[in-house]
């Protein structure tokens, strides 16, 4: 049921209020109402996108990150699913070193997480050396606002509340009582059973720091909320000659055969100070970079260049760029803090601070030189390196779609927010999901990832409306 009135509501009847109905807060509503278990799921935005809406998102960015994030998060029903690029791959089981689940937890939500973002369960992946390996994506063209439509329209078991601005929570004695929202121009304070907070990698850090300010003595004030804050650095690395008869025939049946991806191996990680990262190729080629490239090999080694032009001629050869996407280091004082601007709700604007790490840049370099000796040892292809990377220069990132970290998950209330459950640090009834609960990020996009934890905290939830 949709809805833009909250006195519409019988709110006695729903024992879960969900905030955000992107990919974590719509995955959650549907598997707990599979379960029989009824809940409201609270969104600022409306069903389409709205540019008035968007402003709303609007906050600051000191540091080395200089794009404005009102334009790459949606304020929508669907969350950002509404323009994501539908790439999914699952954590490597190294990447969840530091978390407190492995990833044999997330695995049982697998088949599911891939059913709800309507792509086939199975990752292939082959060793390509000890530092590398070749892996798959799989590439989803679910829009949850438009596949779930429907659904939501008809169910009486999840509610949508649209245009309905959470703004912070209540409540005493390790527990939350309530939230309060503006609802149809109204201030409301909705009760229920559970609180699960999943608007975003920005938003649920900046929702859950305006809370604990309206909450003296609820929250702990160690719980370093809004600290640990991450994305995916996104840099070309070099570009290159690829042999897709040597490499790309390595995994079989791949679902898009124009795109390579190399993932870096754990003993690749563990030589190079835990940071890992993933390779790949456009599918479309550039044709002047083509020419430079060839023209470059035919004037330093004539024998292989006409070795490569022979190649190039039976459509043997990928050229083009060689894009980096990074796992990003985990730095305390990356965070988010709140502005003494606030907005029309009255919900301070959030700042973010944050700064590439020496160690991501040192990181490309190692996995770039690494690279190009296992494509020339192999003889796999030939590739350049980024000049601005051999010289551990200032990267220019290409972009910070992937908000991570804010919230994280651990058990050491002092160094993260939520437990292994998901659960607030200290807080019975308060839950977080998404992104912002990463520890680590991985080079996989989280999407896929994102449901699987909302799919698991579904699972809790019930056990624990059950006892």
């Amino acid at each position: 049921m949709i809805l833009n009135n909250i006195e519409e509501i019988d709110i006695s009847n729903y024992p879960i209020i969900i905030i955000g109905s992107g990919p974590a807060g719509l995955s959650l509503a549907l598997s707990l109402e599979k379960k029989n278990i009824k809940s409201i799921i609270i969104e600022a935005g409306d069903i389409e996108y709205s540019e008035k809406s968007q402003t709303y998102y609007a906050g600051k960015i000191t540091g080395d990150i200089e794009e404005d994030f009102s334009s790459n998060r949606l304020r929508q029903f669907g969350g950002t699913s509404g323009h994501w690029g539908g790439w999914c791959c699952p954590l490597e089981e190294y990447d969840l070193k530091q978390w407190p689940i492995k990833k044999k937890d997330l695995n049982i939500y697998l088949n599911d997480a891939c059913s709800v973002l309507e792509i086939d369960h199975e990752f292939n992946k082959a060793k390509i050396n000890e530092d590398f390996n070749q892996v798959e994506f799989k590439f989803s063209k679910v829009k949850f606002n438009e596949k779930y439509y429907n659904h939501v329209t008809k169910t009486k078991n999840i509610i949508l509340l649209l245009n309905s601005q959470f703004l912070y929570f209540k409540g005493t004695n390790k527990l939350i009582k309530s939230g309060v929202i503006l609802s149809n121009k109204k201030q409301k304070e909705i009760f229920s059973k559970f609180f699960i907070l999943a608007s975003g990698g920005v938003e649920n850090s900046r929702l859950l720091l305006w809370s604990r300010e309206n909450n003296n003595g609820l929250f702990n004030k160690d719980l370093p909320i809004g600290n640990y804050w991450m994305i995916h650095p996104w840099l070309i690395g070099g570009s290159g000659l690829i042999s897709k008869k040597k490499i790309a025939n390595r995994i079989q049946d791949l679902e898009n055969e124009d795109l390579l991806f190399f993932g870096t191996s754990e003993n690749l990680k563990n030589k190079n100070n835990d940071l890992g990262g993933l390779l790949y190729m456009r599918p479309f080629e550039d044709v002047k970079l083509y020419k430079k490239f060839i023209n470059d090999i035919l004037c330093i080694a004539p024998v292989y260049g006409k070795k490569i032009t022979r190649l190039i001629a039976n459509k043997d050869l990928k050229c083009g760029n060689i894009f980096l996407h990074m796992e990003d280091k985990k730095e305390f004082n990356n965070k988010i803090y709140l502005s003494n601007q606030k907005d029309e709700f009255g919900i301070p604007k959030y700042i973010l601070n944050y700064k590439f790490s020496d160690a991501v840049l040192n990181s490309a370099k190692y996995i770039m030189e690494s690279f190009a000796t296992t494509c020339v040892k192999n003889d796999y292809g030939r590739i350049s390196i980024v000049e601005d990377i051999i010289n551990l220069k200032k990267i220019r990132n290409l972009g910070a779609n992937h908000h991570m970290g804010g919230t994280i998950i651990g058990d050491d209330y002092k160094r993260s927010v939520v437990d292994s459950n998901l659960n607030v640090h200290g807080i019975k009834n308060l839950f977080i999901t998404g992104s912002s609960v990463f520890k680590t990020t991985g080079h996989a996009n989280p999407t896929l990832t994102i449901v699987q934890l909302s799919l698991r905290l579904s699972e809790y939830i019930k056990n624990k409306i059950n006892v």
